[in-house]
């Protein structure tokens, strides 16, 4: 036992002293979890202190032939001692194992959110420019006329109207609202590049939008300073200014804020009265007047509800129905469309399941009137006979909409004083028409959008026929095409407004009898 002791002791000893022991060490200490995974598979290495065993061809040798120093077995016999037990091992892997999933977890969520973050910013940067596109697009020939016109009215003095036109250029100028359209984005830019662009184009979009008004109207201004307008040019215009005032006074009574109503009322009699002091040979004063009385009026305007005399308006109007079968799908048309029409009926059709049907355009916003019980020419009937017809009309009509007939349309537009009376008589104006695509011919669809199109003017008044399935199909392609000309759509009622009374004869807006 002593000498076990001994030689132990003198193991240690080679092993604090053996340099390549040292260097073993260190690399343990430094990198312990590659040693231990190494060691796991060096299972031809591990030694449990058993008699040492030789290999063939060395059965001879003594124990005497076996080197003293025993330098590498020792270190062998150090090394299986340090080696952890397998369930430490198993233990750390598992650990490991559950720190990285956590740790994938966590990043995956961060990620996701990221990912809609950056999906968000990416749709409200496209959106922002689709509206900043569309604004350029009616800015971007305004400021280059403008522009021009600065440089060729460049020897006018002391205009204001110029002078501010040119500070308004300048300042869009500076705000540099055109470089946007060069910028675009794109999905490999991050959330807060997405953000900032975003933002920038809703600036350039809200500044170019405020410019273009002054912009138009100090440009026509100097338009017509350069084309030299005469004295008797700035009477005349300011005189139709002067009734269009006017009119939008009248017309905004009760529906317009009264302070700017009585400011356009001042602006009014203001100009009215240097156009009567003035001498007709002097422009100066009378220019004046133009553009306070034109902001005043546009003021009034802006305040009241849609009026058709100041917005161009056209009506659409469907005869003959209801037709069972395609008037629900030129009711289904316009409410896509969200677009209100007129609808003329005949009584004897206003029956069974139309009755709904007549309801379902009442309570959709479309005007229903009559067009007498059924398509018979009626200005040679008696007092008698149109008071009949006017009353069963009326009232099957009235019963199913649940509204009373304000609007008649004589069957093919003829009518005589008789049948003009009958219709005051009975509380109603008479509406004819300006346009006639004539779909009550052999027309395709193509036709009748394109003769209607082409015959369109602001304040018309469309006559279609809902029982006709090419007009059907022609109607989407009429209403996009007339939107399309910058047209309002809007019902009867509303295009002649304070235009008509019972017994008037009505063919467009200003064209009144």
């Amino acid at each position: 036992m002593t000498d076990d002791k001994h030689i132990d002791d003198a193991d240690d000893g080679r092993i604090d002293d053996d340099p390549v022991h040292d260097a073993r060490h260190d690399e343990t200490a430094d990198d312990y979890a590659d040693d231990v995974f190494r060691e796991l598979g060096d299972d031809g290495m591990e030694t449990d202190g058993s008699d040492d065993e030789t290999t063939p061809g060395d059965a001879g040798a003594s124990a005497t032939d076996i080197p003293t120093t025993g330098t590498m077995t020792d270190a062998a016999n150090v090394t299986a001692r340090r080696r952890p037990k397998p369930l430490t091992v198993a233990l750390i892997a598992v650990f490991a194992a559950g720190a990285v999933f956590a740790g994938w977890t966590v990043t995956r969520s961060i990620l996701d959110l990221n990912a809609r973050n950056h999906a968000t910013a990416l749709a409200d940067c496209r959106s922002a420019r689709s509206q900043y596109t569309e604004t350029l697009t009616g800015y971007t020939p305004a400021a280059r006329q403008a522009a021009t016109l600065l440089k060729d009215t460049a020897g006018i003095e002391n205009s204001d109207t110029r002078d501010r036109l040119q500070q308004r250029m300048d300042d869009l100028r500076t705000a540099d609202v055109e470089s946007p359209a060069e910028l675009d984005c794109a999905a490999d830019m991050g959330t807060k590049d997405l953000a900032a662009l975003a933002d920038r184009y809703g600036k350039a979009s809200s500044m170019m939008a405020d410019g273009l008004i002054s912009i138009r109207y100090d440009a026509d201004t100097l338009r017509q300073m350069k084309d030299g307008l005469n004295a008797q040019d700035v009477r005349k215009r300011l005189t139709a200014l002067i009734a269009r005032g006017r009119l939008a006074y009248d017309r905004s009574s009760g529906k317009a804020d009264e302070t700017a109503r009585g400011t356009l009322r001042n602006a009014i009699d203001t100009a009215q009265a240097v156009l009567d002091t003035t001498p007709s040979d002097a422009s100066d004063a009378v220019n004046e007047q133009i553009q306070p009385l034109s902001e005043a009026t546009a003021k009034v305007i802006a305040l009241m509800p849609l009026d058709c005399h100041f917005t161009d308006c056209v009506a659409l109007t469907f005869d003959d129905g209801p037709n069972k079968q395609t008037t629900p799908k030129v009711l289904d048309a316009l409410k896509s469309a969200g677009v209100p029409a007129t609808f003329f009926l005949q009584g004897r059709f206003v029956s069974g399941s139309n009755v709904k049907l007549v309801g379902r355009m009442a309570a959709e916003g479309h005007s229903v009137g009559s067009m007498s019980w059924r398509h018979t020419q009626m200005h040679a009937m008696g007092s008698d006979q149109l008071a009949k017809w006017f009353k069963d009309t009326d009232s099957v009509i009235s019963s199913a909409s649940g509204k009373p007939v304000t609007l008649f349309r004589p069957p093919d537009g003829a009518w005589s004083d008789v049948l003009r009376a009958q219709a005051k008589a009975s509380g109603q104006a008479m509406i004819l028409w300006g346009v006639d695509p004539g779909d009550w011919g052999e027309r395709d669809a193509d036709e009748i959008e394109k003769r209607t199109l082409d015959g369109v003017y602001a304040g018309s008044i469309i006559s279609l026929r809902d029982g006709n399935p090419e007009t059907v199909k022609a109607l989407p392609g009429i209403i996009k095409g007339l939107q399309g000309k910058g047209y309002h759509i809007v019902t009867v009622d509303t295009l002649l407004a304070g235009d008509i009374q019972p017994g008037s004869v009505a063919y467009g807006l200003n064209d009144v009898q």
